[in-house]
């Protein structure tokens, strides 16, 4: 009955009692055994999870080392494309290198590691738009550059000899960005017309001072202006309609003249109206715009 008692008054008190600690120490001797064997499955279980954890931080760092790498390697790889673009259109547009701007900083843009030089072209006359090639690895993209803001450049439309006396159809605008050159260009076509050319000239270019005779400059004030031939609207032509050559006839003008007209008759076919044509009105650049071969509902 004592023990019993003591027993009882042990369950009470609980671990805080010295003496139930005692007491109930056979008496537990099973559930403690029996707990053992939850806390040895509890602390597997953790070392588990601690293995795991680790494990998938392990992968992580590996997976951010080799991440570091790739990044290092575009970095590089598209160092070394930007240079061979620099190259290509700074020889063929006649440009210095540091004037033009390559972008390359597109994260989307993966370059291959070519085991050969890329091959670099200007597909367009935009002069900003550059097609990479790497054969090797069947990889085309293409990559914007800038060559600086938009510049006229007048230039030659056709190869002309020496002594030949330039007309307004002989020369041409368009877009000089990035052109360079050791000797002065004209920049308006009043200097180029009618002057006498010394030196054999190319197509595409540019008009510089010293292709004329310094002798024809000086007589070009006192003579009279030649007359060029113009593409005169016989009849009013509305917006969108397809040019014909009937709609016009040839006439000779004098003095100043728009350096945008429509000199030959083979384009017409090609062209449309882009504002209403009066008759009379000579046929300019600033007037048309190139057909559609097909119209929606044709």
């Amino acid at each position: 009955m004592r023990v019993r008692e003591e027993l009882k008054a042990a369950m009470i008190c609980r671990w805080p009692c010295r003496r139930s600690f005692y007491i109930l120490g056979p008496i537990y001797i099973g559930e403690i055994s029996f707990r053992r064997g939850n806390l040895s499955r509890t602390f597997s279980f953790t070392s588990l999870c601690g293995w795991a954890l680790l494990f998938f931080c392990a992968v992580a760092a590996t997976d951010g080392i080799a991440k570091d790498a790739k990044s290092q390697d575009q970095r590089e790889l598209k160092e070394k494309l930007k240079e061979q673009i620099l190259v290509e259109v700074a020889g063929a547009l006649l440009v210095e290198q540091d004037q033009i701007t390559v972008y390359l900083d597109d994260r989307r843009l993966v370059v291959p590691n070519c085991n050969e030089n890329f091959v670099i072209s200007l597909p367009f006359s935009d002069r900003s738009t550059v097609e990479a090639n790497c054969h090797a690895e069947n990889w085309t993209k293409y990559i914007r550059v800038n060559v600086g803001d938009y510049r006229p450049l007048m230039v030659y439309r056709r190869d002309l000899p020496a002594g030949h006396t330039v007309k307004r159809g002989d020369i041409k605008f368009v877009d000089g960005r990035g052109m360079s050159s050791d000797k002065q260009v004209i920049k308006t076509i009043d200097e180029a017309i009618n002057r006498l050319l010394k030196q054999n000239v190319f197509v595409n270019e540019p008009v510089r001072t010293n292709d004329f005779s310094v002798a024809q400059l000086r007589g070009v004030a006192a003579s009279e202006p030649i007359e060029t031939e113009v593409l005169i609207a016989t009849t009013t032509i509305n917006r969108g309609i397809r040019l014909d050559e009937s709609m016009f006839e040839r006439q000779l003008r004098r003095g100043r003249l728009p350096s945008d007209l429509i000199i030959g008759s083979d384009e017409l076919n090609h062209l449309q109206a882009n504002r209403i044509i009066v008759a009379g009105d000579a046929l300019r650049r600033s007037m048309v715009s190139l057909a559609a071969a097909v119209k929606k509902g044709d």
